[in-house]
């Protein structure tokens, strides 16, 4: 099985020593961007809360200011998904500028129906590949996604990443929704046949929008005895040692029930949407600032993106490992490296 290369493990260590001196002093400044370079996508998933083919992308020289103040202001790494990433025909340079002129680590996050014709120009620059699989079943796969022939694309470039590029981490994110349940063992054979480590993401149903609304809502959730059943198998099979990443407290949160947690997202990320807002996850309506309104150094300075690293701990809506095991790993930065953590290597 492909291990991190010893650049990310380096970074790794860097991410978890960041945690603990933003906790140590208090600020809980971001030093990790995650980014919606596009929110356009060729799929149609019913669980997708992301999706909007008609938001303009920012250009590819606003988005290179925007990184090379990021790494003046101290961030350390970038995670680029969408929408689809390959979406943008210059992912290739950004991902090159982004590693090569600045060194910040790099995830890439897709559903792989470009990967296999676009790899060359993206997984140089790449630090970990995650690709979307919602199904061990290809004709499942694809309904789910809404796109014919997404599944055959995706072990293709799977397959041919692991030849070209066999030092770089590989792995497999799927959703927890209506109907996928019963493949969880299929998927774990899967990844396992595959040499690769496996996510499993339960979904979320909606963000938030003003005055308590919903910015978007799906009905494919499951509900939360339904929710606690799967946790509780998947805790098993990750003590058994299949290779998921995700850790088991994640798993034992919706086992518990959902009693709620503290969310430090908002001190370790920046969450940047494909039309360049800075989001204010607790009301997208209102986003904190555009990159190119000012400096991201005065952007930081900001009162209200200040404020959601509090506001944001009074908030435990979302389901996602994103945000449910960076709470975690906040609150105690060594669950990267014990065992039942976050397996990441």
């Amino acid at each position: 099985m492909n291990k991190l290369s010893s650049g990310a493990v380096a970074t790794v260590g860097k991410l978890v020593g960041r945690a603990i001196e933003a906790r140590l002093k208090g600020d809980g400044r971001p030093f990790i961007i995650v980014h919606m370079v596009t929110n356009h996508c060729m799929c149609r998933c019913k669980s997708c809360l992301w999706r909007h083919n008609d938001w303009e992308d920012v250009p590819l020289e606003d988005l290179k200011r925007f990184y090379s103040e990021a790494a003046r202001e101290g961030f350390l790494a970038t995670g680029l998904f969408g929408g689809e990433p390959f979406m943008r025909k210059d992912l290739g340079e950004l991902m090159r500028f982004i590693k090569e002129d600045l060194g910040l680590t790099q995830l890439l996050f897709t559903n792989g129906w470009h990967l296999e014709e676009r790899m060359d120009e993206t997984l140089p620059y790449a630090d970990i590949l995650l690709t979307s699989l919602d199904s061990a079943r290809p004709e499942r796969h694809d309904e789910i996604r809404g796109l014919k022939g997404l599944y055959e694309r995706l072990m293709g470039a799977i397959e041919r990443a692991k030849v070209k590029y066999p030092e770089l981490p590989i792995h497999i994110n799927t959703c927890i929704q209506k109907g996928v349940v019963d493949e969880i063992d299929d998927l774990i054979n899967l990844a396992n046949r595959l040499g690769l480590k496996i996510s499993f993401d339960i979904i979320s149903d909606y963000r938030h929008g003003e005055d308590g609304g919903h910015f978007s809502k799906t009905d494919m959730g499951l509900k939360a005895e339904q929710a606690a059943e799967v946790c509780s198998y998947l805790l098993e099979k990750k003590r058994e040692g299949a290779p998921i990443v995700n850790s088991e407290l994640y798993y034992r949160y919706f086992v518990d029930g959902k009693p709620g947690y503290k969310c430090h997202l908002p001190k370790v990320t920046m969450w940047i949407d494909g039309r360049g807002n800075l989001e204010y996850c607790l009301n997208l309506d209102k986003p904190i600032a555009h990159i190119n309104d000012m400096p991201l150094k005065d952007i930081m300075e900001l009162p209200r993106f200040k404020r959601l690293r509090a506001e944001a701990e009074r908030c435990c809506t979302c389901n996602s490992p994103t945000m449910i095991d960076t709470s975690f790993i906040w609150e105690n930065p060594g669950l990267v490296f014990q065992k039942g953590g976050v397996n990441v290597g």
